[in-house]
């Protein structure tokens, strides 16, 4: 008895069905520039990081859908750049608490 093989909807597929009924923006400033964008990386120094994220919220002022952005940036919780937003970066962490490890 021969079985058919059960054909998988594949990768894009998938991805229509997940993005079905997101915000559409078409047309952003940001893309092929995303990795201006990215959370500071765990060997980043924080200037670099600060620079792209200056970098990536001057792209946001002149982006035609940057008021879709922003609504979809505030159902968004990320430490990424998003609709001009940038994320506080952490400043100088202080000394050691007496009771952690050094």
């Amino acid at each position: 008895m021969s079985q058919r093989a059960r054909r998988d909807p594949g990768e894009v597929s998938l991805l229509a069905a997940i993005l079905e009924g997101t915000t559409s923006l078409s047309g952003a400033a940001c893309v092929g520039s995303e990795a201006l964008f990215d959370p500071k990386g765990r060997d980043e120094e924080s200037a670099d990081a600060d620079y792209r994220h200056q970098a990536a919220a001057e792209l946001c002022r002149t982006c035609p859908v940057l008021d879709a952005c922003r609504d979809w940036a505030d159902q968004s919780d990320t430490n990424a750049v998003i609709a001009g937003r940038r994320p506080a970066l952490p400043g100088n962490p202080g000394r050691p608490r007496k009771d952690s490890a050094a």
